[in-house]
Protein backbone atom coordinates (compact mmCIF):
# COMPACT_ATOMS: atom_id res chain seq x y z
CA UNK A 1 0.00 0.00 0.00
CA UNK A 2 1.40 3.38 -1.01
CA UNK A 3 2.38 5.65 1.84
CA UNK A 4 0.49 8.93 1.45
CA UNK A 5 2.25 10.93 4.14
CA UNK A 6 5.79 11.86 5.11
CA UNK A 7 7.46 12.05 8.53
CA UNK A 8 9.64 14.65 10.16
CA UNK A 9 12.18 13.53 12.76
CA UNK A 10 12.53 16.17 15.47
CA UNK A 11 15.50 16.90 17.73
CA UNK A 12 14.17 14.56 20.43
CA UNK A 13 13.74 11.74 17.88
CA UNK A 14 9.99 12.23 17.73
CA UNK A 15 8.26 11.46 14.41
CA UNK A 16 5.67 13.93 13.10
CA UNK A 17 3.46 12.73 10.25
CA UNK A 18 2.53 15.35 7.67
CA UNK A 19 1.24 15.92 4.15
CA UNK A 20 2.68 18.88 2.25
CA UNK A 21 1.03 19.65 -1.07
CA UNK A 22 3.42 22.14 -2.64
CA UNK A 23 4.18 23.70 -6.01
CA UNK A 24 6.77 26.48 -6.46
CA UNK A 25 4.32 28.15 -8.85
CA UNK A 26 1.76 28.73 -6.09
CA UNK A 27 1.85 32.17 -4.49
CA UNK A 28 0.12 31.51 -1.16
CA UNK A 29 0.64 28.94 1.61
CA UNK A 30 -1.65 27.46 4.26
CA UNK A 31 -0.92 25.44 7.41
CA UNK A 32 -3.70 23.48 9.14
CA UNK A 33 -3.66 23.18 12.96
CA UNK A 34 -6.12 20.48 13.97
CA UNK A 35 -8.11 20.03 17.15
CA UNK A 36 -7.67 17.73 20.12
CA UNK A 37 -7.88 14.05 19.02
CA UNK A 38 -8.29 15.04 15.38
CA UNK A 39 -5.82 14.16 12.64
CA UNK A 40 -4.72 15.43 9.25
CA UNK A 41 -7.34 13.29 7.50
CA UNK A 42 -10.28 14.89 9.29
CA UNK A 43 -13.25 16.21 7.30
CA UNK A 44 -12.25 19.88 7.41
CA UNK A 45 -8.55 19.26 6.75
CA UNK A 46 -9.38 17.19 3.67
CA UNK A 47 -11.89 19.81 2.50
CA UNK A 48 -9.24 22.53 2.73
CA UNK A 49 -6.85 20.26 0.85
CA UNK A 50 -9.35 20.00 -1.98
CA UNK A 51 -9.94 23.76 -1.99
CA UNK A 52 -6.20 24.45 -2.00
CA UNK A 53 -5.62 22.18 -5.00
CA UNK A 54 -8.40 23.85 -7.00
CA UNK A 55 -7.10 27.33 -6.18
CA UNK A 56 -3.35 26.79 -6.54
CA UNK A 57 -2.52 27.16 -2.86
CA UNK A 58 0.23 25.27 -1.05
CA UNK A 59 -1.18 23.35 1.89
CA UNK A 60 0.39 21.57 4.86
CA UNK A 61 -1.45 19.44 7.41
CA UNK A 62 0.10 17.32 10.14
CA UNK A 63 -0.58 15.15 13.18
CA UNK A 64 0.49 16.34 16.60
CA UNK A 65 2.44 13.92 18.77
CA UNK A 66 0.10 11.28 20.16
CA UNK A 67 -2.34 11.86 17.29
CA UNK A 68 -2.94 10.05 14.01
CA UNK A 69 0.22 8.68 12.42
CA UNK A 70 2.70 10.59 14.61
CA UNK A 71 4.72 8.95 17.38
CA UNK A 72 4.26 9.05 21.17
CA UNK A 73 1.27 8.28 23.37
CA UNK A 74 -1.39 10.92 23.85
CA UNK A 75 -1.14 10.76 27.66
CA UNK A 76 2.57 11.69 27.50
CA UNK A 77 1.92 14.86 25.48
CA UNK A 78 0.87 18.41 26.31
CA UNK A 79 0.52 21.90 24.85
CA UNK A 80 4.30 22.49 24.96
CA UNK A 81 4.88 19.32 22.92
CA UNK A 82 2.19 20.19 20.36
CA UNK A 83 3.52 23.74 20.02
CA UNK A 84 7.02 22.32 19.43
CA UNK A 85 5.56 20.01 16.77
CA UNK A 86 3.89 22.97 15.09
CA UNK A 87 7.04 25.09 15.08
CA UNK A 88 9.07 22.18 13.68
CA UNK A 89 6.66 21.89 10.76
CA UNK A 90 6.75 25.65 10.15
CA UNK A 91 10.55 25.83 10.32
CA UNK A 92 11.60 22.63 8.60
CA UNK A 93 8.85 21.77 6.12
CA UNK A 94 6.86 24.81 5.04
CA UNK A 95 8.28 27.46 2.72
CA UNK A 96 7.60 31.20 2.93
CA UNK A 97 4.88 33.22 4.69
CA UNK A 98 1.78 31.30 5.70
CA UNK A 99 -1.91 31.63 6.43
CA UNK A 100 -2.57 29.71 9.66
CA UNK A 101 -5.91 27.91 10.09
CA UNK A 102 -6.63 26.65 13.59
CA UNK A 103 -9.60 24.48 14.51
CA UNK A 104 -10.68 24.19 18.17
CA UNK A 105 -7.47 23.46 20.14
CA UNK A 106 -5.64 24.25 16.90
CA UNK A 107 -6.91 27.81 17.28
CA UNK A 108 -4.95 28.12 20.51
CA UNK A 109 -1.86 26.47 19.03
CA UNK A 110 -1.98 28.59 15.86
CA UNK A 111 -1.99 31.78 17.96
CA UNK A 112 0.89 30.48 20.11
CA UNK A 113 2.84 29.57 16.97
CA UNK A 114 2.09 32.94 15.37
CA UNK A 115 3.48 34.74 18.42
CA UNK A 116 6.69 32.71 18.04
CA UNK A 117 6.93 33.18 14.26
CA UNK A 118 5.40 36.58 13.54
CA UNK A 119 7.51 36.98 10.41
CA UNK A 120 6.01 33.81 8.91
CA UNK A 121 2.29 34.52 9.35
CA UNK A 122 0.23 36.60 6.89
CA UNK A 123 -3.16 35.92 8.40
CA UNK A 124 -4.97 33.63 10.83
CA UNK A 125 -8.35 31.91 10.55
CA UNK A 126 -9.79 30.46 13.74
CA UNK A 127 -12.62 27.92 13.76
CA UNK A 128 -14.41 27.55 17.11
CA UNK A 129 -11.09 28.43 18.81
CA UNK A 130 -10.55 26.68 22.15
CA UNK A 131 -8.00 29.20 23.44
CA UNK A 132 -6.77 28.43 27.00
CA UNK A 133 -8.96 25.33 26.95
CA UNK A 134 -7.04 23.32 29.57
CA UNK A 135 -7.87 25.98 32.15
CA UNK A 136 -11.16 27.57 31.08
CA UNK A 137 -12.89 24.64 29.39
CA UNK A 138 -11.42 21.76 31.40
CA UNK A 139 -10.12 22.57 34.88
CA UNK A 140 -12.60 25.35 35.66
CA UNK A 141 -15.50 23.09 34.66
CA UNK A 142 -14.38 20.03 36.60
CA UNK A 143 -16.26 19.23 39.79
CA UNK A 144 -14.39 19.09 43.09
CA UNK A 145 -14.58 15.30 42.90
CA UNK A 146 -13.08 15.28 39.41
CA UNK A 147 -10.27 17.58 40.52
CA UNK A 148 -9.58 15.27 43.46
CA UNK A 149 -9.38 12.23 41.13
CA UNK A 150 -7.08 14.14 38.79
CA UNK A 151 -4.77 15.13 41.62
CA UNK A 152 -4.69 11.65 43.15
CA UNK A 153 -4.56 9.43 40.03
CA UNK A 154 -2.80 11.84 37.69
CA UNK A 155 -5.53 11.52 35.07
CA UNK A 156 -9.27 11.78 34.61
CA UNK A 157 -11.20 9.52 32.27
CA UNK A 158 -13.74 11.39 30.14
CA UNK A 159 -16.32 10.05 27.70
CA UNK A 160 -15.74 10.99 24.08
CA UNK A 161 -19.03 12.73 23.29
CA UNK A 162 -20.88 11.02 20.44
CA UNK A 163 -18.57 7.99 20.46
CA UNK A 164 -18.33 4.68 22.35
CA UNK A 165 -14.86 5.55 23.58
CA UNK A 166 -13.18 7.53 26.32
CA UNK A 167 -9.92 9.39 26.78
CA UNK A 168 -7.69 10.45 29.66
CA UNK A 169 -7.07 14.07 30.59
CA UNK A 170 -3.81 14.11 32.52
CA UNK A 171 -2.84 16.41 35.35
CA UNK A 172 0.40 17.24 33.53
CA UNK A 173 -1.65 18.44 30.52
CA UNK A 174 -3.56 20.84 32.78
CA UNK A 175 -0.38 22.03 34.52
CA UNK A 176 1.52 22.50 31.28
CA UNK A 177 -1.38 24.41 29.75
CA UNK A 178 -0.99 27.09 32.41
CA UNK A 179 2.38 28.02 30.88
CA UNK A 180 0.64 29.02 27.65
CA UNK A 181 -2.48 30.91 28.72
CA UNK A 182 -3.16 33.83 26.36
CA UNK A 183 -6.31 35.48 27.65
CA UNK A 184 -4.67 36.92 30.76
CA UNK A 185 -3.04 39.66 28.67
CA UNK A 186 -3.03 41.28 25.24
CA UNK A 187 -2.30 38.87 22.40
CA UNK A 188 0.13 40.95 20.35
CA UNK A 189 -0.67 39.93 16.80
CA UNK A 190 -1.45 42.52 14.16
CA UNK A 191 -2.10 40.41 11.07
CA UNK A 192 -5.60 39.91 9.59
CA UNK A 193 -7.62 37.51 11.75
CA UNK A 194 -10.93 35.85 10.94
CA UNK A 195 -12.94 33.90 13.53
CA UNK A 196 -15.81 31.56 12.64
CA UNK A 197 -17.95 30.06 15.41
CA UNK A 198 -21.18 28.08 15.53
CA UNK A 199 -23.75 29.33 18.03
CA UNK A 200 -24.86 25.75 18.77
CA UNK A 201 -21.33 24.72 19.74
CA UNK A 202 -21.57 22.54 22.88
CA UNK A 203 -17.81 22.11 23.27
CA UNK A 204 -16.49 25.68 23.01
CA UNK A 205 -18.93 28.48 23.96
CA UNK A 206 -19.36 30.92 21.08
CA UNK A 207 -19.07 33.87 23.48
CA UNK A 208 -15.41 32.92 23.96
CA UNK A 209 -14.83 34.36 20.49
CA UNK A 210 -15.72 37.81 21.83
CA UNK A 211 -13.16 37.41 24.62
CA UNK A 212 -10.48 36.28 22.16
CA UNK A 213 -11.10 39.13 19.71
CA UNK A 214 -11.02 41.66 22.57
CA UNK A 215 -7.65 40.28 23.68
CA UNK A 216 -6.06 40.46 20.22
CA UNK A 217 -4.20 43.65 19.31
CA UNK A 218 -5.04 43.31 15.61
CA UNK A 219 -7.29 46.02 14.16
CA UNK A 220 -8.26 43.72 11.30
CA UNK A 221 -10.59 41.15 12.86
CA UNK A 222 -13.85 39.84 11.42
CA UNK A 223 -16.06 37.52 13.48
CA UNK A 224 -18.65 35.30 11.80
CA UNK A 225 -21.28 33.55 13.90
CA UNK A 226 -23.28 30.73 12.31
CA UNK A 227 -26.59 30.54 14.15
CA UNK A 228 -27.22 26.83 13.53
CA UNK A 229 -23.56 25.80 13.40
CA UNK A 230 -22.17 23.24 15.86
CA UNK A 231 -18.58 22.63 16.95
CA UNK A 232 -17.59 20.59 13.91
CA UNK A 233 -18.32 23.33 11.33
CA UNK A 234 -18.06 20.64 8.66
CA UNK A 235 -21.19 21.30 6.60
CA UNK A 236 -20.89 22.76 3.13
CA UNK A 237 -22.25 26.12 4.30
CA UNK A 238 -19.73 26.19 7.17
CA UNK A 239 -16.84 25.33 4.86
CA UNK A 240 -17.88 28.06 2.44
CA UNK A 241 -17.35 30.67 5.17
CA UNK A 242 -13.89 29.20 5.70
CA UNK A 243 -13.06 29.22 1.98
CA UNK A 244 -14.26 32.82 1.68
CA UNK A 245 -11.94 33.82 4.52
CA UNK A 246 -8.97 32.04 2.93
CA UNK A 247 -9.60 33.79 -0.38
CA UNK A 248 -10.05 37.17 1.28
CA UNK A 249 -6.77 37.01 3.21
CA UNK A 250 -4.84 35.53 0.28
CA UNK A 251 -6.09 38.22 -2.10
CA UNK A 252 -4.85 41.00 0.19
CA UNK A 253 -1.39 39.68 1.04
Amino acid sequence: MKKIYDTLKTSNNNSIAYIYEYSPQNKHNIIWFGGLFSDMNGTKAKAVSGYAKKNNLNFCRFDYSGHGKSSKNFEDCNISQWLEDSLSIIDKICIGPQIFIGSSMGGWLSLLAALKRKDRVRGIILLAPAVDMTQNLMWNNFSNEEKKILNEKGYLEKKNEGYDSSYNITYQLIEDGRKHLLLLDTIKLDCPIRIIHGMKDKSVPWKLTHTISSSLSSKNIIKTFIKDGDHSLSRKIDLNYLFFSINEIASKT
